[in-house]
């Protein structure tokens, strides 16, 4: 898969290489790249979905086709004019809130994209959830380069299904913390339309990493990202 092309898939959330989310912003030209952190920004200052026209782009950048470009490579997606999809963002409520330091809550658009918004940013978070068997709460608290765990013994399960198109309607449904293993294990069984497999919090942690954490490296504000996979339980 190139870096451009194809949806976002399990294989490509494994290995940065293939075309993840950092990789594909990674492969676009500087003023494409430009948009897409201006997107990111945005949510990060108000907790809510930025319309297209209240980005304040710098003069020269056509935004129609920016943001075709964004959608064609599935980083970006609007609806009517206003931000949908902007991983690790939602632009509606999800399962998913991350509540950072000194910041408006956020909504991700799966599991692994709430590990990466604290990543992203280099600030303190914290990360509710619930388990999509139940629905008793979740919660992942990150702390400098400690990440704590409650229930401790929770994992995330990397699942998609087998149709093709967005990642938001084929991967990020399926990536869910549970509580434990086990209980993801008999999710994942219990779903015959999915594909995947069960990620430890180091796993999931690092795969965050990549997948989000260069995405504003260098921007005003900002902490330097580090994937800080440090456990406490």
């Amino acid at each position: 898969m190139s870096t451009a092309e194809g949806p976002l898939r399990i294989e490509s959330l494994c290995d940065a290489g293939q075309g993840g989310v950092a990789a594909r912003q990674a492969g676009l030209p500087t003023t494409i790249r430009q948009v897409h952190r201006a997107v990111l920004r945005a949510f990060l200052a108000t907790g809510q979905a930025p319309h297209r026209d209240d980005l304040g782009l710098p003069e020269g950048i056509d935004p129609a086709e920016a943001f075709r470009r964004l959608d064609e490579v599935d980083l970006v997606h609007l609806d009517d004019g206003r931000v949908a999809v902007a991983y690790p963002f939602s632009g509606v409520p999800t399962g998913h809130v991350v509540r950072l330091a000194g910041a408006a809550p956020v909504h991700a658009m799966c599991a692994i994209d709430a590990l990466g918004i604290p990543l992203m940013t280099g600030r303190d978070g914290a990360i509710e959830s619930a388990d999509p068997n139940d629905g008793r709460p979740i919660r992942v608290e990150r702390r400098g380069a400690t990440w704590s765990w409650s229930p401790e013994t929770t994992v995330v399960l990397l699942a998609q299904t087998r149709g093709c198109g967005p990642a938001a309607d084929c991967l990020c449904p399926t990536i869910t913390f549970h509580p434990k293993q086990e209980r993801a294990e008999e999710y994942l069984r219990s779903c015959p339309e999915l594909t995947g497999l069960v990620l430890d919090q180091a796993q999931a942690v690092e795969i965050a990493y990549c997948s989000f954490g260069p995405l504003l490296a260098g921007a005003p504000g900002l902490d330097a990202a580090s994937s800080g996979t440090e456990v406490l339980t």
